[in-house]
C-alpha cells in the first residue's frame, strides 16, 4: 500500500514538471492576425484611397507609362530603379494603378510617391548641379588651430632634442 501511495505521490509531483518541458503554443493576438490577413488580402485602404484621387487623365498617363513605357520611362517614376522597372515590365499589363502593388518591391510608400508624381503632372527629375564643397569660417579656424598645434609640438620636440 505504501508503494502505491509513493508512486501516486511521485507521479503527481513529476507530471507538472513534464508538462512544463513541452513548448507552449504561441498565442497570436487578434491585431497580428488582422495585420497578416490584410497583407495577404490585397492593397491597403490607404493605397486604394490614393489611387482614387487620380483624375482620368492622370490615370491614363500612368497606365500608359506602366504598360507601354520603356525602361527609361518606367524609371522616371519615383522609387523605380532598374530592378523594379524590370519587375514592372514583367508584371504587365496593368488594368488599374492599384495593380502596381502586386509588383515585388513596391509597397504603400513607393505607391504613394508614384501617385503624388502623377498628380504633379509627371515632372521630369532634375539632377542637382555639382557644387564645390564650402569651407566654413569655423573650418578655416580649426585648420589654423590644428597647424598651430603641430608647430608648437614640433618646437617642443626640437627643444627637447637640443637639451639632450
Amino acid at each position: 500500500m505504501k508503494r502505491i501511495l509513493i508512486a501516486l505521490l511521485s507521479l503527481s509531483i513529476v507530471s507538472p514538471l513534464l508538462a512544463a518541458d513541452t513548448p507552449a503554443k504561441k498565442k497570436t493576438t487578434t491585431a497580428a492576425k488582422a495585420k497578416s490577413e490584410a497583407a495577404t488580402d490585397g492593397p491597403s485602404i490607404k493605397s486604394q484611397a490614393l489611387a482614387k484621387t487620380l483624375t482620368a487623365g492622370q490615370r491614363t498617363e500612368l497606365l500608359s507609362i506602366l504598360n507601354k513605357g520603356d525602361d527609361k520611362a518606367v524609371q522616371t517614376l519615383p522609387g523605380l530603379g532598374e530592378t523594379r522597372a524590370a519587375a514592372v515590365k514583367k508584371a504587365r499589363p496593368f488594368a488599374d494603378p492599384i495593380d502596381l502593388l502586386k509588383v515585388d518591391g513596391i509597397g504603400d510608400v513607393t505607391f504613394g510617391e508614384i501617385i503624388a508624381h502623377a498628380k504633379a503632372g509627371f515632372p521630369e527629375a532634375t539632377k542637382p548641379a555639382a557644387t564645390k564643397p564650402k569651407t566654413t569660417v569655423s573650418g578655416a579656424k580649426k585648420k589654423a588651430t590644428d597647424s598651430a598645434k603641430k608647430k608648437a609640438a614640433e618646437k617642443v620636440t626640437e627643444a627637447a632634442t637640443k637639451k639632450k
